[in-house]
Parts: structure tokens; C-alpha cells; sequence
């Protein structure tokens, strides 16, 4: 257990600097739609070599079951395709603190899906461990000041699809990565993901101007802020339990937080502090709760696994 929930925050902790090396980016004026998409189709492709190698007969065995098609395309589309576009759509009509915390409502939904799934009360830790992070992700974007949640509708309305398509992709991966490998799932979302969407992003605007600094930043956000992210995450998550990935994805703010700190040398803010330590706490919360009876929350995963 102790390995996947490192695992999960070590994926979740990659996007947070692939978040700080992306604004760099963009500051440097890279298109942000263009960089997604190539993100994707490039990392997608990355995985999928690994695949080849790992296993050079395996990596087109998804496409031999049309059930595991189906899922496939849904997750490419949906939760791969959708989720990011969605976000900077609410970052257009609000801003990034505000989308971002729209944005880390995902664990609601993954928790939601659990219950009705499993048709059982959330636990306690669960619930305690969700407020904690939920919290702590709005003092992050805030800065304590609620007052500034007034938004656009259609920045809420965005920010919420893209909430759901990213607890999408924490719950519908996993009897795909059970059965075909994470390398081959994965990198066949990304892939697919990025081709569904590359007419809206204008994936054939090129950037013109490179210098060394902006390639390096490139590969970065490809290989372990993506490729790299997305693998150990989802792998993570089929380890620990889809509740459990969905609240180390909170992680990721903090890890951006401490990042930009570092890197961009920003100052920390005193509502960023306690946001950060809320979120640790719930993650902490959730990874050393048991019940009364001394078992462990369930997994969801081993249950989908085992049939119930």
C-alpha cells in the first residue's frame, strides 16, 4: 500500500511542476491550447514506444475487444481530450486561482461514484480527509477571500466539466490498466485524446521562435510532466483505490505551490500555508485511516477486480 500511495503522489507531485514549467512557457509565449495538445500526442507516443518494447505483441490487444474499445474511446474523448481544454476555458472567463479550485471538486465525484458503486455509507475519513483537502485547495486559489468565487457561468459551468472528466480519468483507466498494462492504456488515451481535439487547439500553428531553454521546457512537460505523470498516477491509483487517487491529486497545488516558491520566486502567502498543511493533513488522514473493526478502507479497485 505504502508503494502506491508514493507512487500516486509521485505523479500527482509531476504535474504540479509541469504546471509551474508550463506557465514559464506560456510566459514565454507559447501558445497554452498548442502545448496541451502537443502535450498530449507526443507523451501518448512516448508511452506507447515503451509499450512496444515492453511488449512488442501486446501494444494493439485493446483493440481486439470491442468492450475495452468502447472505454478506451470514452476516456480518450472524455476524459483525456476534454479535461484540460475545459479548464483553461474557465480560466478565460474567471481566472487560474478560481478555476483551479472549480477544478478540485474532482474528489467529490470520484467519492460519489464509489458510494453508488459500492452502495455504502463514505466513511469518515473519507468525508474529514475531503473537506481538509477541498479547503485547503480553495485558501490556495483564494487566499482566504471567498468573496472572489463571484464568477462567470460559464467559467463555473466549464470548471465543473472539466472537474468531472478528470475524476473521469482517475475511475474508467483502471480494468484497462489491469488488463492491457498502464504503458499501453495510457499512452493510447493521451494519443487518441490529443488527435480528438487538435483541429479545436490548432495543432498545425507551429511555434517558430525556440531557443534552448524553451526545448528543454518542452521535454519536460512531455516526458515527466505528462507521459511519465499520467503512468504512475493512474498505476498509483489502481494500487491505492480510486478515493484515495482521487485525494492525492490534491497534492499537485501543493507540489505547484512549493515549485513556484523555488523556481519563480514567489512569496508564499499565509492562506497558501495553511492550504498546503490542510491538504497534507487530509492525504495523511486518508492514508493511515482504519475502521473501528480494524480493516482497512475498502479498495475499490481489488473489489472491481474481484467481480462485486
Amino acid at each position: 500500500m505504502l508503494s502506491g500511495t508514493l507512487i500516486t503522489l509521485l505523479g500527482a507531485g509531476l504535474w504540479g511542476l509541469n504546471a509551474v514549467v508550463s506557465k514559464y512557457l506560456m510566459a514565454r509565449g507559447i501558445d497554452t491550447m498548442w502545448m496541451v495538445n502537443f502535450r498530449m500526442i507526443t507523451s501518448g507516443l512516448v508511452l506507447l514506444v515503451f509499450a512496444l518494447f515492453k511488449n512488442p505483441h501486446g501494444l494493439f490487444d485493446i483493440w481486439k475487444d470491442r468492450k475495452s474499445v468502447i472505454r478506451l474511446l470514452v476516456i480518450s474523448i472524455f476524459a483525456f481530450g476534454l479535461c484540460q481544454p475545459t479548464y483553461y476555458i474557465s480560466i478565460d472567463y474567471s481566472n487560474a486561482g478560481i478555476a483551479s479550485a472549480i477544478q478540485q471538486t474532482a474528489p467529490v465525484f470520484v467519492l460519489i461514484y464509489v458510494i453508488i458503486k459500492e452502495r455504502r455509507k463514505p466513511f469518515p475519513a473519507e468525508l474529514g480527509s475531503l473537506v481538509l483537502v477541498i479547503a485547503g485547495s480553495f485558501l490556495i486559489a483564494t487566499h482566504g477571500d471567498f468573496g472572489a468565487l463571484a464568477v462567470h457561468p460559464l467559467a463555473l459551468v466549464s470548471g465543473l466539466i472539466s472537474a468531472l472528466m478528470c475524476a473521469l480519468y482517475i475511475t474508467l483507466p483502471s480494468e484497462l490498466i489491469r488488463r492491457y498494462g498502464t504503458f499501453e492504456t495510457v499512452g493510447w488515451g493521451l494519443f487518441l485524446g490529443g488527435i480528438f481535439i487538435a483541429p479545436f487547439c490548432r495543432l498545425w500553428n507551429f511555434p517558430t521562435q525556440w531557443d534552448a531553454t524553451l526545448i528543454a521546457g518542452m521535454i519536460f512537460i512531455i516526458l515527466p510532466g505528462a507521459a511519465f505523470a499520467f503512468a504512475l498516477f493512474l498505476y498509483g491509483t489502481s494500487i491505492v483505490g480510486l478515493v484515495r487517487g482521487g485525494v492525492y491529486n490534491l497534492f499537485e497545488p501543493v507540489t505547484a505551490l512549493v515549485a513556484s516558491v523555488l523556481w519563480l520566486n514567489q512569496s508564499f502567502h499565509p492562506a497558501e500555508i495553511g492550504g498546503a498543511a490542510a491538504i497534507l493533513a487530509g492525504i495523511a488522514i486518508l492514508t493511515v485511516a482504519k475502521e473501528k473493526d480494524n480493516t482497512y478502507i475498502k479498495e475499490d479497485i481489488g473489489n472491481e477486480c474481484k467481480g462485486t
